[in-house]
């Protein structure tokens, strides 16, 4: 099995960062059974505060791998600020790209949600007001 740490660091402006449940909890989930489909000894995720290289970070973890990738839907329904434009988009993205090395790890699930803060990155810099907001940043 794999385990996968996305390491987010907190107090950055214009990012927030992914997180399980509850913001700024420490939250350790087993989600398998009815609703997510995996092998022995199952799906782990650990989300919660930690610090790393004296910085506040926020910590997201997959140990494990999905069996069935459309099942993500389910743990994407318990992420939030994910930055996708659609209830199921990240989920839609996984399946698009299923054949990936990760796509059915917490590599591949990780790939997507960098995948999409970059796109709201990219979106925030390029809209209409980015420029004046720079602007003013400067005087």
């Amino acid at each position: 099995m794999l385990r996968v740490r996305l390491v987010q660091k907190d107090n950055v402006e214009g990012i927030e960062p992914v997180y399980l449940f509850d913001e700024g909890s420490t939250i350790d989930w087993i989600p398998c059974g009815r609703k997510l489909t995996c092998s022995y000894p199952g799906i782990r995720m650990f989300y919660g505060p930690d610090e790393y290289y004296g910085n506040s970070v926020s910590v997201l973890e997959v140990d494990g791998q999905f069996d069935r990738l459309e099942e993500v839907i389910y743990l994407e329904s318990h992420l939030s600020n994910t930055s996708t434009k659609f209830y199921g988009e990240m989920t839609e993205l996984l399946l698009k790209h299923r054949e990936y090395p990760g796509s059915n790890n917490g590599t591949g699930l990780f790939q997507v949600l960098v995948g999409l803060k970059m796109r709201a990155t990219y979106e925030r810099l390029v809209s209409s007001d980015a420029p004046l907001a720079a602007k003013a940043a400067v005087n």
